[in-house]
């Protein structure tokens, strides 16, 4: 249930979510904060009285500010377990959440505060009007604060992929590979990603990575880069190089992002079996995100025109993706790209 109130400074109010089995707890908090502004910005009350209206409410309010949770409702520790829902299932690190308690031996103050991440605690006999205030004011500050600095990372992230995919999209141009190289390889990346079991943020991760895989080879020179036939064995040697150059260029940050950049640009000629480039690793040795860009590419690579050779049909680069599991693809990966086939064929009709 919940209790919206008309904007103020034309912002909309927190919305503050109350959980607690006694209707008498939700009466009474609604009458001391009827009044509280922070920022300009009053309070939407919204109710819930088991866990199980908790979770319905954070699901259809995602941008709720703060919770006033009661620890023990239907005889138990609910509240606790909520916590952990929220911080551990949901993935929810922003909303603040102050545990209240009448039953202060179910669930003993040092305990709570080392095991759950919480941001403050009160037993309700203690919790004046005044005090309500101050905590309430407390939290919303510093919902309000982490809001801003996720908003700045989000903005800094933004500007990071369009950087990656500005410098994938420059590395396309100087080695004159089929138009849309860097998009395909990074679509197929996320697919591979999220058919692998990863979440859509760690997929987008890689998928981004991926798009600057073959970023070392702006340090080959042109008439080795784009020679139109075999390469000699000096030449092939110099080539192999772009994959180390790759994992220094990208080495300077520490940014997630980066460090998974790094790591697809030095690893993606390693090959399963061993027998790949530049540090013959194996198997688990290789990087989940390099093991994933691998196949990618090379499916690509395949079925599209390079310099040295025309393409190959797709029916072609399949089987020989197939007669590569275990030895240069990842068996489990390949499995995962044979199953999905259609949606990978997709992908590379709508890029072509």
């Amino acid at each position: 249930m919940s209790d919206a109130r008309p904007r103020q400074g034309g912002q909309s109010p927190w919305k503050l979510l109350i959980v607690d089995d006694e209707d008498d707890v939700h009466t009474v908090t609604r009458l001391v904060l009827s009044g509280f502004s922070f920022d300009g910005r009053g309070l939407d009350f919204i109710s819930a009285y088991d866990s199980a209206e908790a979770k319905a409410a954070l699901a259809e309010h995602p941008d709720i500010a703060l919770i006033l949770l009661d620890v023990v409702m239907d005889g138990d520790d609910a509240g606790l377990r909520l916590v952990r829902h929220i911080r551990e299932e949901r993935g929810n690190a922003l909303v603040r959440i102050i545990l209240r308690t009448g039953q202060p031996g179910r669930a003993p103050e040092n305990r709570v505060i080392l095991e759950y991440d919480i941001n403050d605690y009160k037993e309700k006999t203690e919790l004046t009007a005044q005090r309500l205030f101050t905590a309430v004011v407390s939290a919303l500050r510093s919902y309000r604060d982490l809001m801003t600095i996720e908003a700045n990372r989000r903005e800094m992230e933004s500007t990071h992929r369009e950087l990656i995919y500005t410098l994938g999209d420059i590395i396309e141009r100087r080695s004159k590979e089929t138009g849309y190289h860097v998009q395909r390889v990074s679509e197929y990346a996320r697919l591979l990603a999220l058919l692998s079991g990863r979440g859509e943020a760690e997929a987008e991760l890689v998928a981004t990575a991926s798009a600057v895989h073959d970023i070392g080879k702006v340090a080959i020179p042109d008439q080795v880069l784009n020679k139109p036939g075999a390469l000699s064995p000096d030449e092939y040697e110099l080539m192999k190089t772009h994959a180390d150059q790759g994992g220094d260029m990208l080495a300077f940050s520490g940014r997630e992002l980066f460090v998974a950049a790094a790591a697809i640009a030095r690893q993606h000629h390693e090959r399963w079996d061993g027998t790949g480039y530049p540090a013959g690793l194996a198997g688990e040795a290789i990087h989940p995100y390099a093991r994933i860009a691998a196949l990618a590419d090379v499916f690509d690579a395949l079925t599209n025109d390079r310099v040295y050779r025309a393409a190959w049909t797709a029916d072609a680069a399949v089987a020989y993706i197939q007669s590569q599991s275990g030895g240069q693809f990842e068996p489990a990966l390949v499995g995962s790209f044979i199953a999905e086939l259609p949606s990978f064929l997709e992908i590379r009709r709508r890029l072509s």
